[in-house]
């Protein structure tokens, strides 16, 4: 990153921090979060404050947006969640495009996962591990806290993030992009500065629940030791983020394993559940693949894996494999390969709904329309299924078929309404189908979620001066206006300080 990248992404961060509502300058005075005589910041604050954050983060594309992973990595993260000591608090897990080994956790119970980390993991009880760790950090309130004792600190954590996201746009070239990534991790923990205490804390009652949850509850101080030798067996490795925003010491290693003895000698009660390693190893090689740019490169490297791959490692290389080659534009060779995993497992979804994408791209649109007719049948409520139909009856291009997209998709939309690949694909079938107003509605939507709120309110505003908008819609449209007053009041109120502050 050259000076002027550097000197770019400082400033915006500490202009950001200055102009944010967890600014934290000499003449700013930050919000009572968590102090005994109240807390101003509500979890409802809290959750707009971390949605914010994933906003921003989808509105430069570090968000992987695959309705089969998130699925996956949702189930695995609430796997933990119902067996914490606050399970009635609503958590978001995504997935963060980067290669960087490193996870983290944000307000209103927001834990991002980086891909790099889930590739880097052995097993899903490691990639468990660390998130059953960040959401010891949420239901600990270590967040809070840290943000109470951060009155007079210049850089809270939601500001370092959204402020690092915000100096990317300015910059230019994949080395100041990295730069933001890998730093977030870092930047988290400088600012919130987690004591050693809250560290062993979410060590402590992150193993437990992995145990209750029924992973390996070695994973932990696995993941850890594994990490500090790979660094220290070569020097020139750099050491990951993971390390750097979560410091591992020999005593918290052996801490985290007699922990595990204890655990042993008093096992919970929750009846342990095997953890499905296939499935883990096929996803993160999901992962792997959808944020490679060069998948053209990955189809030589599985190939070469293969011929020397163990049997546990065969199916998810393979399927590494097929999803390469269906990236690379090699449908039919894509096709053979998921041909060759689905007679093991011939109902598997993850499968199925590539090899239904790869055979329309090998030029049999109508044989692939019926194949996933035939599982959205099957599997009404399944999102990745419903979307992906609802994909193929766009591609069509037929009136009809955009309105059945569009009835296909109602009842996902009610469930995952704020996922912006849902409303965007909702909006397609309704240009399609003729319904114009209603796909504004839903690409103002889309805009809100990813990051363009004042883009969203435009909108809506200016469907309400549309011609033919019937009742029932003006009226949903008038109070979703009204639900977002508030937050673009609270946006303009950050506006106007910043630019008093510049002036």
């Amino acid at each position: 990153m050259s000076l002027t990248v550097r000197t770019r992404f400082l400033t915006a961060i500490i202009a950001f921090a200055l102009s944010a509502p967890f600014a934290a300058a000499q003449n700013v005075e930050l919000p009572d979060m968590g102090s005994s005589a109240g807390t101003v910041l509500s979890p409802d604050e809290e959750a707009r404050y971390g949605a914010r954050m994933l906003y921003e983060l989808r509105r430069v594309d570090m968000v992987l947006e695959d309705a089969l992973i998130d699925d996956y990595v949702h189930a695995l993260g609430y796997r933990l969640v119902a067996l914490s000591e606050r399970p009635e608090q609503p958590f978001t897990f995504f997935v963060v495009r980067s290669d960087e080994i490193n996870a983290f956790a944000a307000p209103g119970g927001f834990i991002g996962l980086n891909v790099g980390l889930m590739h880097t993991a052995e097993s899903e009880s490691e990639v468990a591990a660390v998130l059953a760790h960040e959401v010891a950090h949420v239901t600990q309130h270590h967040l809070v806290r840290a943000y109470e004792s951060m009155q007079k600190a210049t850089l809270p954590i939601a500001l370092a993030m959204l402020g690092a996201i915000i100096a990317s746009r300015n910059s230019s070239g994949n080395g100041a992009e990295a730069a933001v990534i890998s730093g977030m991790g870092l930047m988290q923990q400088q600012a919130i500065n987690f004591t050693r205490h809250n560290e062993y804390e979410a060590d402590r009652i992150g193993i437990f629940t992995l145990a209750k949850a029924g992973f390996d509850p070695e994973a932990m101080a696995g993941f850890f030791a594994r990490m500090g030798r790979a660094t220290r067996s070569n020097n020139s490795v750099e050491v990951p983020e993971f390390l750097r925003s979560h410091p591992v010491t020999a005593s918290r290693i052996t801490e985290a394993k007699n922990r595990v003895e204890a655990i042993r000698r008093n096992p919970p009660t929750v009846t342990e559940s095997a953890a499905n390693e296939t499935r883990f190893r096929m996803m993160r090689e999901r992962a792997h693949v959808l944020t490679s740019k060069e998948p053209a490169k990955l189809v030589d490297t599985y190939r070469g894996e293969l011929r020397h791959a163990d049997k546990n490692r065969t199916t998810s290389l393979r399927y590494g494999l097929a999803l390469s080659l269906l990236r690379s534009a090699q449908a039919t060779a894509a096709m053979n390969e998921f041909d060759r995993l689905l007679a093991d497992t011939p109902n598997d979804i993850a499968l199925l709904l590539p090899r239904a994408e790869a055979q329309r791209l090998a030029g049999d649109s109508t044989g692939a329309l019926e194949r996933l007719h035939v599982l959205a049948e099957v599997a009404p409520d399944h999102r990745a299924v419903q979307l992906a139909y609802a994909d193929a009856l766009n591609a069509t291009g037929d009136k009809a078929n955009g309105q059945r997209a569009m009835a296909v998709l109602r009842p996902i939309l009610a469930k995952y309404g704020a996922d912006p690949t849902t409303q965007g694909t909702f909006a397609r079938a309704c240009e399609l189908a003729g319904e114009d107003a209603r796909a504004l509605e839903a690409h103002a939507e889309v805009a809100l979620y990813t990051g363009r709120p004042y883009d969203a309110m435009e909108q809506l505003k200016r469907l309400l001066e549309r011609p033919g908008v019937d009742y029932y819609q003006r009226a949903r449209v008038e109070a979703r206006i009204d639900e977002l007053k508030p937050y673009m009041a609270e946006l303009e109120r950050q506006r106007v300080r910043k630019e008093d502050q510049d002036t």
